[in-house]
Order: C-alpha cells, then sequence, then structure tokens
C-alpha cells in the first residue's frame, strides 16, 4: 500500500488534533497585548523556535493531516499564502 493513501488511526487523529489547537492557543496567548494576531499555520511550528511543547510528540505528517481535518470541520482557517 502506498503510504500517502494510509489514514491515521481515529483515535490518533483525535489526540493530535487536541495537541494542534492547543499549539494554536499557546501561540496566540504569547503574542502582544492589544495587537490582532492571525493564528499560525501548526505545521509550520514544527521544529521552530516556536514549537510548542505539546506538537513535540508527533510527526509533521500527522500534525499536516489533524490541521486539514480541523479545516474540514471548520474548527481552523487555513492561513491566505502569498503567491
Amino acid at each position: 500500500m502506498n503510504a500517502g493513501n494510509t489514514r491515521m488511526n481515529p483515535d490518533r487523529l483525535f489526540e493530535v488534533a487536541e495537541a494542534v489547537l492547543q499549539a494554536v492557543r499557546e501561540t496566540l496567548t504569547a503574542g502582544v497585548a492589544g495587537q490582532k494576531h492571525r493564528a499560525p499555520y501548526p505545521p509550520d511550528l514544527m521544529g521552530s523556535k516556536r514549537e510548542p511543547i505539546c506538537l513535540s510528540h508527533f510527526t509533521r505528517a500527522e500534525v499536516e493531516e489533524a490541521t486539514a481535518f480541523l479545516c474540514r470541520m471548520g474548527f481552523l482557517e487555513l492561513p491566505a499564502r502569498s503567491a
């Protein structure tokens, strides 16, 4: 089976999705008071200085899949990317 066609176990997906939401919440909370902040694209936090500890137990692929899931469910919006 092609690894690109495999899906994560639903329990794992929910675990990662919860961590993604926590990471976004922590990243927004860490912003400067009074300034409007946009939520970061969670996979972009992976491996950066800003990576929350809650994401450290997951792979980038898992975080990407959970982020896509949360976007499909309407919990997150993908940031506009400049071309």
